[in-house]
């Protein structure tokens, strides 16, 4: 019995301690009302201020994903299995758009909003031109603040590729976005064309080598026939036919060149699609910068609670005299 009673009275002083902390921190918070609401009210007016002067930042974005090998029909497959390959399907896309060649295309375009009077370059638009440093600098430098406001993100499983831009000017977001994606399809055209027409070069010219070697191969089995009309012999039977062989496996090559050939002039005057895009670049009114919801919520709620455990670290300090000790060991030293 007098067990039960002792567990009753244990549970009861717990039960009134946590009751008495309780209270302590509505006393506390009572106390110090003035202090604590006012550092709150004070950091919610500045937060709502600065979200109103603040500059805002606009983005657009655009997804777009490599057009896959298989993707191309019977022609492409009957050049696959002639041994044409299209080159462009080896770039990886991804780094492409990171490329220093792109990165120098994008920062040297020139550029249109509604808030600039006169189209305008990146280094214009972040008023890099009016630095007293050397060209390179002010690219290197260039580069650095594109990457900094350009995203690329790429799915491993899917290859869609996701371009985000995010400047001041929602136009200008817009239109580097745009920019990314015709500079990038004309470089991997441009290189797509160079890989053909060097491969119609060297087509050419192997079947005029090879076709020489028919027409001489012919000639010598002419010869052959005439001198050896007259003759019959197993050991230039044998010859003859040996010859025949080697004339039509040049023919088989003549025609493998002449069918390649013509699939490389194909390739070369057919409109391929290299990126498919999914979506392309819009121009977003909202800001995606500074976020005021989150920004006045956030700033308003962290005063509260810093307010808060500064008046309690205060009020534990006074009780145990530590502002006491702390001016007395400083007049010690």
């Amino acid at each position: 019995m007098s067990e039960n009673i002792q567990l009753e009275n244990s549970s009861s002083d717990e039960f009134t301690q946590r009751n008495i902390d309780f209270f302590y921190l509505i006393g506390i918070l009572w106390h110090h009302k003035k202090f604590i609401f006012g550092a709150t009210f004070i950091a919610g007016v500045v937060s709502i201020i600065y979200v109103l002067v603040a500059t805002p930042y606009y983005m657009s974005v655009a997804t777009m994903y490599p057009v896959n090998k298989e993707d191309g029909g019977p022609l492409k497959q009957l050049a696959v299995s002639l041994g044409i390959s299209n080159k462009t399907s080896g770039y990886y896309i991804f780094d492409v758009l990171q490329s220093r060649r792109i990165s120098s295309e994008i920062i040297y375009s020139k550029y249109k909003s509604e808030w600039i009077p006169d189209s305008v370059t990146l280094i214009e638009f972040w008023d890099m031109d009016e630095l007293d440093v050397s060209e390179n600098r002010i690219f290197e430098l260039a580069v650095r603040t594109l990457g900094s406001v350009v995203t690329i993100k790429e799915d491993k499983e899917t290859n869609l590729i996701n371009l985000s831009v995010i400047t001041k000017d929602k136009y200008i977001s817009k239109a580097i976005a745009d920019k990314y994606i015709e500079a990038t399809i004309n470089y991997l055209n441009h290189e797509e064309q160079t890989s053909i027409k060097q491969s119609i070069k060297f087509t050419h010219d192997r079947l005029l080598v090879v076709k020489e070697q028919l027409k001489n191969s012919e000639n010598e089995l002419v010869a052959f026939q005439e001198v050896n009309a007259r003759t019959t012999s197993p050991y230039l039977s044998m010859e003859s036919k040996k010859k025949i062989q080697d004339i039509e496996l040049i023919r088989s090559v003549v025609i493998l060149l002449e069918k390649q050939l013509e699939l490389l002039k194909i390739e070369e005057v057919k409109e391929k699609p290299i990126i498919n895009i999914l979506d392309r670049p819009e121009v977003r009114d909202k800001p995606v910068k500074p976020k005021k919801r989150e920004v006045v919520m956030v700033n308003t709620i962290l005063t509260f609670f810093s307010a808060f455990i500064l008046v309690i670290l205060n009020e534990k300090a006074k009780k145990y005299a530590i502002y006491d000790r702390l001016v007395k060991e400083l007049k010690r030293k």
